[in-house]
């Protein structure tokens, strides 16, 4: 069995000011940090064997910080956990577009379909090359919802909302994925 921990970045300004951030490169502001911290330690009680992270800062700076409570030396770069293309509604305010995004209407925004493809053939990748493995991914809110919709569209629907560094847990066996637990965020304390 394959267990992957799918960990959504700690907060940016951005998220405090609620706007659409994409693919711009946002770092995590002093409570970003702190929740990437609060995620390290939570998820230092468990044993694990890779971290992997989107490139973008406030992805590997979580990563970063898990890497080091968890005692794993590499952290490995997949560009193809970067959170959504979102077009015109990038660095615009979330009240003016949450509606389009959500009826997939923004010009210039990657799909729903495509988004749920690229991601969810990522984790089949990962989960094939880290057989039997215990995996970190660090990625984007709309990325991990991607990948949750993907295993169970009734249980995460794509307009779930989820938290700063919450814990988003599944499993791979027999060729089926699985759910365990979502947006688990009781330990951050930010």
């Amino acid at each position: 069995m394959t267990e992957i921990c799918l960990v959504r970045h700690g907060q940016t300004d951005w998220n405090l000011n609620h706007i659409i951030q994409g693919r711009e490169d946002i770092p995590l502001n002093e409570t970003g940090k702190q929740q990437a911290y609060d995620s390290a330690r939570f998820l230092s009680g468990e044993k694990w064997d890779t971290i992997i992270t989107s490139p973008l800062s406030r992805a590997k700076e979580t990563a970063m910080a898990i890497a080091e409570f968890t005692n794993i030396d590499q952290i490995i770069e997949d560009v193809r956990f970067v959170e959504r293309e979102f077009g015109e509604a990038s660095g615009k305010p979330v009240s003016e577009f949450h509606d389009h995004i959500y009826h997939d209407n923004v010009v210039g925004m990657e799909t729903n379909e495509l988004l749920i493809k690229r991601a969810f053939h990522a984790l089949q990748d990962i989960a094939e090359i880290h057989k039997d493995k215990r995996i970190v991914i660090v990625a984007h809110s709309h990325t991990i919802k991607a990948i949750l919709h993907a295993i169970d569209p009734i249980k995460v629907p794509f307009q779930t909302v989820l938290k700063n560094a919450c814990a988003n847990y599944i499993e791979y066996k027999d060729g089926n994925w699985k759910i365990k637990a979502f947006n688990v965020s009781e330990h951050i304390n930010s």
